[in-house]
């Protein structure tokens, strides 16, 4: 190999080693993956929308049909910080303050849950 050859080499090598620094660490806040799953303990199906809003306005927004007595995940939500979280079932809303909480897990769940009646809970 040529000198000159293997400067560049060295230097691709060097280059890439700052431009990946950090990325093969733990995870940080930032890497975790924030999942919202409905949890409908009721015996019948029901429509849920929900939506998330900060001081400057809707900044969240996913609804889909949850058959009864069963759960299914929502699109991420990646933000922390106290949120108003809205959650209309069949038509009905409810509205929860809820503070979604820095974390190092790789994965952190936040529940919500549709009890009997469409009766909503956050976890």
């Amino acid at each position: 190999m040529t000198r000159r050859y293997q400067y560049v080499v060295l230097s691709v090598f060097v280059g890439l080693l700052v431009v990946t620094a950090g990325c093969s660490g733990p995870l940080s806040d930032t890497d975790t993956s924030r999942e919202l799953k409905l949890v409908n303990q009721d015996n019948t199906d029901h429509a849920v929308v929900v939506e998330i809003s900060d001081e400057t306005g809707l900044v969240y927004s996913d609804g889909r049909t949850i058959e009864a007595e069963s759960d299914l995940n929502l699109a991420q939500f990646n933000q922390t910080g106290e949120f108003d979280v809205k959650v209309t079932v069949d038509g009905n809303s409810t509205t929860i303050t809820h503070t979604f909480q820095s974390t190092d897990d790789a994965i952190h769940v936040t529940n919500i849950g549709i009890s009997n009646a469409g009766t909503v809970r956050i976890e």
